[in-house]
């Protein structure tokens, strides 16, 4: 496990650069700063270079309200299912996770709602008239609220997958969210910028090489397998 701070002492040494530290990722001015920088940078990149990044797959929970059918991320009563706390960070909803029951009837009467393209969502459930009733499909509208149809008639508990918006290092014991196993693979993506800074074609290359074998594990080890289908004939 690597705290922020050791992250970016790992930089430096791996760099070879002269001198210690830092002693803190707080107040440094310099080259410091950019060691601190480089490594804040290579994290959240890191953390948006793919959507299905396992460590930042979570579920969440939210009694819908009666004639209410569009639901945002800190909507009152969504909570993530393992803090059971709101949801401070949001990125998105996964498409195939929600289902639904009426909570009047317990968790025994859940089923799966079905995905609808928003397009073809609205024009069937956000269209004129309608009644309201039990959920059966959902969209996601351009805000990234997620939205029932048609819009619940009782007080049912839906449930799904969101992934958690990226993770800032900003204290020195600020720990990366994902495998602490990876966690080199940081320092490693930032050598490239060092390299890039420096011209250092050396840093990059070994950054390249090394980080490399690391990506290659964390995308196995964090991203869905692939599968193949049944034969066509």
């Amino acid at each position: 496990m690597s705290t922020n701070l050791q992250l970016c002492q790992s930089l430096r040494q791996e760099c070879t650069d002269s001198g210690s530290g830092p002693t803190t990722v707080t107040g440094q001015t310099g080259e410091l700063a950019r060691f601190v920088k480089w490594i804040m940078d290579a994290w959240a990149e890191l953390q948006q270079e793919n959507e299905l990044w396992r460590w930042m797959r979570k579920s969440f929970t939210v009694p819908t309200v009666a004639s209410t059918g569009e639901y945002a991320y800190d909507a009152t009563g969504l909570v993530d299912t393992v803090s059971n706390a709101a949801i401070t960070r949001w990125s998105r909803w996964y498409r195939g996770t929600f289902k639904c029951y009426l909570q009047s009837a317990g968790v025994g009467s859940e089923y799966w709602l079905i995905w609808m393209d928003w397009d073809d969502f609205k024009r069937l459930y956000r269209f004129g008239t309608q009644t309201d009733g039990q959920p059966q499909r959902y969209s996601f509208d351009p805000t990234g609220k997620f939205c029932l149809g048609p819009k619940p008639s009782a007080v049912y508990v839906v449930s799904g997958d969101y992934q958690i918006g990226p993770q800032t290092l900003a204290a020195d014991g600020d720990i990366p969210e994902m495998p602490t196993r990876f966690h080199n693979l940081i320092v490693y993506e930032a050598m490239s910028k060092y390299g890039g800074n420096r011209v250092a074609p050396e840093a990059i290359l070994r950054a390249n090489s090394e980080g490399g074998k690391l990506r290659a594990a964390l995308e196995l080890d964090q991203l869905p397998r692939w599968t193949y289908g049944e034969p066509l004939a």
